[in-house]
């Protein structure tokens, strides 16, 4: 059985509590605003391009392809941008201190630590990989540092 603490990361259930899902930060708001607004402006080209009398189909049909793309990548940050980000969490909460324990030392150094707990448990984002590994040297010095003070 793992622990939990509540200092580690907020325990989120994607949407499932009462409150609903988590607020989209302001980099999600501005990137999908941005977007959609690149995207509105590709469609009035095309819809200019298309009202003209030398305009050719490439040209619609490139400028109607780049609005489909921009507005799509722009849905799909609105809905999907964090569900990465709330799997990682949860997978570092759910770690125990012995598998961080274990990664520490059987690795070089850190970055090798980070990297053998993001290969260990896929979906583990570089963030939280890297605090837990910092996590675990810091309370691993403290105690080191603890002991040799005593004697």
């Amino acid at each position: 059985m793992t622990s939990r603490t509540p200092s580690d990361h907020p325990a989120t259930d994607s949407g499932s509590g009462a409150d609903g899902p988590d607020p989209r930060g302001p980099q999600t708001v501005a990137y999908v605003a941005a977007t959609v607004l690149g995207g509105i402006g590709a469609l009035v080209v095309a819809a200019v391009e298309l009202t003209s009398p030398e305009a050719g189909t490439l040209d619609v049909l490139l400028w109607s392809a780049l609005a489909v793309l921009l507005l799509a990548a722009a849905a799909r940050r609105w809905w999907f941008g964090a569900s990465g980000e709330d799997r990682s969490r949860r997978i570092a909460s759910e770690l125990g201190a012995a598998e961080v324990s274990e990664a520490v030392q059987a690795s070089s150094g850190e970055v090798d630590a980070v990297r053998r707990l993001r290969v260990a448990h896929p979906g583990l984002g570089l963030r939280d990989a890297n605090e837990l590994v910092q996590r675990h040297r810091g309370d691993r010095r403290s105690v080191e540092g603890r002991s040799s003070g005593n004697g």
